[in-house]
Order: structure tokens, then C-alpha cells, then sequence
């Protein structure tokens, strides 16, 4: 399979279950790099792609995207939060940005009427929130947890409630501080 932004385009709009596998798999098999390259064009039409009346389609994207995530703040996983540690001319703040534009998207898709798209973005969350407690990024754990309060206030539907209430428990669990989900007693001896 061609590796650009038009062929993964092509494989998602498909609606063939075995192509959209096939373009996930590819864009996952890419070195972070690689990724990274891809990372803007390509989210860009995710976002035109998820526009769709089509859950399946819808479903695709949102795996695409959590697939396309260049995760190059695993970088900085035991090192100084500098640019330095970054690969090429990459720099903290557009991978920030990467994993900003991720949450935003997981978010609308959260409150999809598909329940498939909606289990996608709350995997995708737990995934953005794993790479937040890595890197030590609390803030963003913060504002994911402040994000999906502000959705459970505005949606009423018990489904997507459903989905919204699981992101939060995802979220909330990287967001806690080692230890703080232990009982009380094993918490104490831990300490």
C-alpha cells in the first residue's frame, strides 16, 4: 500500500474492512518519524473523512488517527524536557500540539451517535492519557478530566454517557498519583 495521505484517504473512504486494516497497520508499522511526517496532511483528512454518514467510516478514522499518533514525546521519557531530545527539527510544542488536536478530535467523536465510533475515542483517550502520565504531563491529564466533566454535564443520553463515564475512569486512573487506587493500609505500608 502506498504510504500517503491520498492512498490512506482512498483505504478509509473505502468501506472495505480489510483495506482500512491494512492502511491502520501500515501507518502503526512507521517509525515515529515517519509518522510525524505524515501526521499533519493526513489528520487533516481525518477530520474531512469523519464528516461521513457513515459509522464504519467514522469508526476507521478515528482508529486512523489513533494509529497515526506520532508519540515522539516518548522521547523525552527519562531525559530533560528540551527540544534536544526530540528527532530532527521537532519541538515540544508542536508534539504538544499533535496530542492537543488528537484529544479535541476523540472528544466530538465521544459523543457520536454510533456507539462503534464512540468505543474508538475512548480508546484512543486512554492512549492519549498513557503518553501524558509518561511524560509527566499533568496538565494535560487535567484538562482531559476537565473536558469529559464539561461533556457528562451536556449529554443526557445513557449511551453516550456510557462511553463518556468510561473515557473518565480511563483518565482519571493515569491521572492519579502512584499508589492513590491502593487500599488505605496497603497505601500506608507502600509509603
Amino acid at each position: 500500500m502506498d504510504q500517503t495521505p491520498d492512498a490512506f484517504a482512498a483505504a478509509l473512504s473505502s468501506g472495505d474492512t480489510d483495506r482500512v486494516n491494512r492502511a491502520i497497520d501500515s501507518v502503526d508499522d512507521m517509525e515515529l518519524e515517519e509518522r510525524a511526517a505524515l501526521f499533519d496532511d493526513c489528520f487533516e483528512r481525518c477530520r474531512d473523512l469523519y464528516a461521513s454518514d457513515n459509522g464504519y467510516q467514522r469508526k476507521s478514522v478515528v482508529r486512523f488517527a489513533a494509529a497515526l499518533y506520532p508519540g515522539l514525546a516518548f522521547r523525552t521519557v527519562g531525559a530533560d524536557r528540551t527540544d534536544a531530545v526530540l528527532p530532527d527539527d521537532w519541538t515540544l510544542d508542536e508534539i504538544a500540539t499533535h496530542r492537543h488536536r488528537l484529544r479535541e478530535f476523540y472528544l466530538d467523536a465521544l459523543v457520536d451517535d454510533d456507539g462503534r465510533v464512540r468505543r474508538a475515542a475512548a480508546k484512543g483517550l486512554k492512549e492519549l492519557a498513557v503518553a501524558a502520565e509518561l511524560i509527566g504531563a499533568e496538565d494535560e491529564l487535567q484538562t482531559m478530566l476537565a473536558e469529559l466533566e464539561t461533556l457528562a454535564e451536556n449529554h443526557n443520553d445513557e449511551s453516550v454517557q456510557k462511553h463518556i463515564n468510561q473515557a473518565r475512569e480511563n483518565v482519571a486512573f493515569h491521572a492519579q498519583k502512584p499508589g492513590s487506587l491502593l487500599p488505605e493500609g496497603f497505601r500506608d505500608a507502600f509509603e
